[in-house]
């Protein structure tokens, strides 16, 4: 740590500071012949909307930007008594540039001679990011964050919950610069009662800065909400209701107040989705020489009540200085039957048959707590971020599993297996994020940054038999496991103006220690290592229509905290998963070159190459004659990929978008069930939304999407592909809309899933509840004029990503 920073001051110092003489002034005043003063005023560049200088105007009404490089600009004027308004963009030459003076209105009206006034894409590229705008477009009713992920250019997310970017797994989410701290089940279950009216665009990011953690190999996706920008007091009420096999129901409010000093703000919803599937295995593994096949039957029925809340406040100190707290939680309650029939056929002195019925009970809370200082230091853009969060993280769950065992002919045999789990979770994280920006020249940037952050868990997971009337604890099965994980970061990235393009280069260093406690197995597995992850980007724009970039990076993803955990978790008797103790990190060094022309159409080629590949391996337990999965390191994976994004406008009615991914896997292992695997695919991705603007009020849209078959480490998974259609109409001056969805209108989207290693055939069909009707509606109360509050992450993100194996 003490190196990572001697090295960043070392380097700061070393640079130098260039100069130049263009410069940009004007004048601002109100229509009504006042000086407009209380205005802040920010130059952005306009080649990659990075802000350049940032300053309060006179007392006149006048400002200032002093020392420009030449290049093309635009100015946002910003006040707590106008909307925001754009000018330009501004070409600027080695010159003193004085622009025409600017009358503002005291209205909320936006101001036509000075507004850049333009539709917002649906989809939009540019170096470092796609981002999928859903304000104001009729994806904002009527969906979930779910149905969105969905949509957004090359991400699937599968019934699991498991999200792909251009085919490749570990992708770090975050909610409003914040990570869930959920599970991959759980986080499935916030983001499918995360209303689309709450959300303002997604950021799919496949090199991120070296700001953000270094996890995530895959890339990382940012759920922006909803911002307002107006003074006053505003609100908006959702309610969705939803029909498939079950009614479903999700509600919820947001509400904003802003004074000049204060701004308070809060949003609750409430969900009630009560689900059905279908879950079918055929498997068959070699067991000493024996053949044993297993064919199971299930359906699940289950029901989630969701709370998600929020509330926080900032208060502004003057114009530079503001502190922020904010206090967020979810809560959930799940119950689940699963009827389960097996039938089997692999010894003699096994029943032919098994009737199941599990029951589980699960509820979960976490409660997050974040305060936060920014100072803007000066003009030139020199700021300073303080974030200090802190997570607390509760699971309780407990399942029966009921197996009742017939022969051949119907009759019962054995006497019936009861047991049953129960795994409290406990899981505390704190963290302490330092951003700094100093802008060393008008043509050069540096970004530093620290990041120390503690995560502990303990798992107490106890499996008891009935007998009788009791339920005896089994000594064999159960375990406590507690973990420990401290990661101490420094990052240092400088970004600078060079004649014809722009160049990044960031590092950012991470000092790993790990323990991991089974108390019950007396094991112990310490941890302790440091790695550097680099990332450079060279871009050039070309001219105002074509701009290309080249970047290069290294990323890593942990093993979730609870598949460290050894136990053996039962989903039936026999199937069950175990954690691995000695799993390691995986390690993901990337190259890419990306084409946007007209800040619309896109094109990436990608390649990847990760050593260590964490991947569920699904083996036979020849003593219980079962099947289960744990988590090992592959030899490594390689990944070539191709993006294009193609938008098109049909008529003035219609536009389509249209965004494929292809994509080229290999997995290499020595040593998988005692033999060499080596396994190659090609693979797509596509998907086309096309909107219908019928009318001002009346608008339809249509999507499509086509997953081929893919690879997933020793898996495939068979082609699918579903289609979604609406309809939406604006009332009273669009301050209520409604939507009318159908969701899978063909009830196609069905998962297969099946086996690629010899010696082990297992086909498992997956049909989750997909065909749903939805009308969805939103109404927006109060004033328009109130500023929302700002935007920031916890300085937890990482860690929250990571508790995905935690029940």
């Amino acid at each position: 740590m003490k190196t990572s920073i001697l090295f960043m001051l070392m380097l700061i110092s070393s640079l130098g500071f260039a100069q130049s003489n263009s410069s940009l002034s004007g004048h601002l005043k109100y229509k009504d012949g006042l000086t407009a003063k209380d205005i802040t005023v920010s130059l952005i560049r306009f080649s990659d909307s990075v802000l350049v200088q940032r300053l309060n105007v006179l007392e006149d009404g006048y400002y200032l930007f002093k020392d420009l490089k030449p290049g093309t600009y635009v100015i946002v004027f910003t006040s707590l008594g106008i909307r925001e308004v754009k000018r330009g963009p501004i070409p600027l030459k080695n010159e003193s540039l004085v622009l025409d003076t600017i009358l503002l209105n005291r209205s909320i009206q936006q101001l036509q001679e000075v507004s850049i006034k333009s539709t917002q894409p649906l989809i939009q590229r540019s170096i470092d990011k796609t981002i999928l705008n859903v304000e104001h477009t009729s994806l904002a009713i009527g969906n979930t964050a779910l149905d969105l992920l969905n949509r957004a250019p090359g991400l699937t997310v599968l019934n699991d919950g498991t999200i792909q970017l251009n085919g490749k797994q570990g992708v770090t989410v975050m909610l409003d610069g914040k990570l869930t701290y959920l599970s991959s089940s759980q986080l499935t279950s916030l983001l499918r009662n995360t209303n689309s009216s709450q959300i303002k665009s997604i950021e799919i990011m496949t090199h991120p800065p070296v700001k953000y953690d270094a996890s995530g190999s895959a890339g990382l996706i940012n759920i922006i909400l909803k911002k307002n920008k107006e003074l006053g007091s505003n609100g908006t009420i959702t309610a969705d209701g939803a029909v498939g096999k079950y009614i479903k129901a999700n509600t919820g409010f947001s509400i904003n107040q802003r004074s000049k000093k204060l701004n308070v703000y809060g949003n609750y919803n409430y969900a009630d989705n009560k689900r059905y599937g279908i879950l079918n295995l055929d498997r068959a593994a070699n067991m000493l020489g024996n053949l044993s096949n297993i064919v199971q039957q299930s359906n699940s029925t289950t029901t989630n009540h969701n709370h998600t809340y929020k509330a926080g406040l900032d208060y502004n100190f003057d114009k530079n200085n503001t502190v922020g707290l904010v206090v967020a939680g979810y809560t959930n309650d799940q119950d689940e039957i699963i009827n389960n029939k097996s039938f089997i056929n692999h010894s003699v002195t096994q029943p032919s048959q098994i009737i199941a019925l599990n029951k589980g009970k699960n509820s979960y809370s976490n409660i997050a707590y974040n305060l936060n200082y920014k100072s803007l230091i000066d003009t030139l853009g020199q700021q300073i971020d303080i974030d200090l969060a802190l997570l607390n993280y509760n699971n309780a769950e407990q399942v029966i599993y009921e197996n009742n065992f017939f022969d051949e002919n119907g009759n019962p045999g054995m006497k019936a297996a009861i047991f049953r789990n129960i795994s409290p979770t406990d899981l505390k994280i704190k963290a302490l994020t330092i951003n700094y920006t100093l802008p060393l020249s008008k043509t050069s940037t540096v970004d530093i940054g620290l990041k120390s952050s503690l995560v502990k868990t303990d798992n107490d997971f106890l499996v008891e038999n009935k007998e009788g009337n009791s339920w005896l604890k089994d000594f064999e099965q159960s375990n406590r496991f507690r973990y420990k994980e401290l990661i101490n970061a420094a990052y240092l990235n400088l970004n600078k103006d060079l004649p014809g393009f722009n160049m990044q280069l960031g590092v950012r260093a991470e000092h790993t220690s790990t323990k991991g406690n089974s108390i019950t197995m007396a094991e112990v597995v310490k941890r302790e290592y440091l790695d550097l992850f680099p990332v450079i980007t060279f871009s050039k724009k070309i001219n105002k229509d074509n701009t290309v970039s080249l970047t290069a990076n290294s990323r890593i993803d942990r093993p979730n905290y609870g598949t460290l955990n050894p136990f053996i978790y039962y989903l039936d008797l026999y199937t069950y998963k175990r954690g691995n103790p000695d799993l390691k990190p995986q390690y993901t060094n990337s190259l890419s070159f990306n084409y946007i022309l007209r800040q619309k159409y896109g094109l990436q080629v990608a390649y990847s190459h990760t050593k260590d590949v964490i991947t569920d391996i699904i083996k036979p337990d020849t003593v219980r004659k079962a099947l289960f999965t744990s988590p090992e390191n592959l030899a490594r994976q390689n990944s070539i990929s191709l993006s294009l994004s193609i938008p098109l406008t049909i008529a003035s009615f219609w536009t389509m978008y249209n965004d494929l991914s292809a994509y080229h896997v290999n997995f290499y292992s020595n040593n998988i069930l005692g033999t060499t695997y080596n396994s190659n695919q090609n693979a797509m991705n596509f998907k086309s939304y096309s909107t219908f603007s019928l009318s001002k009020n009346f608008s339809f849209d249509l999507s499509y999407c086509y997953q081929s078959r893919q690879l997933f480490g020793t898996s495939y998974l068979k082609s699918f592909s579903f289609v979604d259609a609406g309809t939406s109409y604006k009332f009273f001056g669009n301050r209520l809309n409604a939507k009318l969805s159908v969701k899978d209108i063909f009830n196609k989207k069905t998962q297969i899933i099946y086996s690629n290693l010899p010696g082990l055939n297992y086909t498992m069909y997956d049909k989750p509840e997909t065909r749903i009707i939805v009308l969805g509606l939103s109404y927006s109360f109060g004033g328009k004029e109130v500023r929302q509050p700002r935007r920031r992450s916890t300085g937890i993100e990482e860690e929250k990503s990571r508790i995905g194996g935690i029940r």
